[in-house]
């Protein structure tokens, strides 16, 4: 394509991308996609300069307020993240094949399954990609999931399963063995996810569209949020969000965890996540759970920042239920 041709389809698109009710990256994707045209050199440059375009937007005040540290947060996610991937296998031996399939690779530096690329590949040329043995998972995700703490043998809940991210790392926490069961009101979802045990090997998956009705060792809640942690990979969705949107979001979390209080075994957890950074979602919540649910008690909390750990934004409260009697 030629620069004026680029210039065209970024204008075009940054139009597209102000629907409210979509992502950005799905608007993008399904351009590039349908304009078979478009190399992959060009596909770069013009999803680079809308994303350019998003980032250099002021940041909402009302949202920025609730944000600890919010200059330093704000101006982290302008610059754009790495692709990470999760090794399901020994990472070494793994690194070393992508080298040898010619994606550079190197170890992430906080999660010991994190593996960081120093661009985008198409993954699914990969025999690793196909054999199961990487998966696409931002290190901060992977790094909560596995402070989640489940072990072989244990029965688990991911309430807020989506496509199966953390279900299938906790699969191979648990040498998949025990039971996963993956809930989500999306059946396009579970079927991803589906596909994606099939693809990892893995057995020990249940999905559902209805919410069990039984107990759990541990039940995760990875609840709908704001999204603001994920600026990096998605600048747009701090602008896509209302007031009004997050008063209601706050109201689904604390339905959620009430929800999800009543599935935990005595003596087994409930683990919290958002990939929010602002802390009426993240340390509010957790406060409102617990003056609500005296059996419960705090065991742990966990929070990642862009600007303090280089990962994507995300809250872990792991809560230990004492006793339902």
């Amino acid at each position: 394509m030629q620069p004026e041709q680029i210039e065209k389809a970024i204008a075009e698109l940054w139009v597209l991308t102000q629907n409210p009710k979509c992502p950005a990256s799905e608007i993008i994707n399904e351009y590039t996609r349908s304009r078979r045209y478009i190399g992959s050199k060009d596909r770069k440059a013009i999803t680079q300069g809308v994303w350019d375009k998003w980032r250099a937007l002021p940041y909402p005040k009302w949202l920025a307020d609730k944000i600890p540290n919010a200059p330093a947060e704000i101006n982290a996610m302008k610059k754009e993240a790495l692709p990470v991937l999760r090794a399901n296998g020994n990472r070494d031996d793994i690194i070393r094949a992508l080298m040898d399939e010619g994606v550079t690779a190197t170890p992430a530096k906080l999660s010991p399954l994190g593996i960081v690329l120093d661009k985008r590949y198409n993954l699914n040329t990969l025999s690793l990609y196909k054999d199961g043995k990487i998966e696409v998972q931002d290190e901060g995700s992977q790094l909560v999931a596995l402070a989640c703490g489940v072990q072989s043998g244990d029965k688990v809940l991911d309430m807020c399963a989506g496509a199966g991210g953390k279900s299938l790392l906790f699969a191979q926490m648990m040498n998949d063995k025990g039971q996963i069961v993956a809930h989500d009101v999306s059946k396009q979802s579970l079927d991803e996810l589906k596909k994606r045990a099939v693809r990892a090997k893995i057995s020990i998956i249940r999905t559902t569209l209805t919410l069990p009705q039984e107990s759990f060792d541990v039940v995760v809640c990875d609840v709908p949020c704001s999204g603001t942690g994920t600026g990096r990979r998605a600048p747009d969705a701090a602008h896509k969000i209302t007031p009004e949107q997050f008063e209601k979001l706050l109201q689904t979390q604390r339905e959620i965890l009430d929800q999800a209080a009543d599935l935990v075994k005595d003596g087994g957890r409930l683990c919290y996540i958002t990939c929010s950074l602002t802390r009426d979602e993240n340390e509010g919540q957790a406060e409102v759970f617990l003056k609500n649910h005296p059996t419960f008690t705090r065991q742990s909390q966990k929070r990642l920042t862009p600007a303090n750990d280089a990962t994507d934004g995300f809250f872990l409260g792991v809560f230990k239920q004492s006793n339902q009697s």
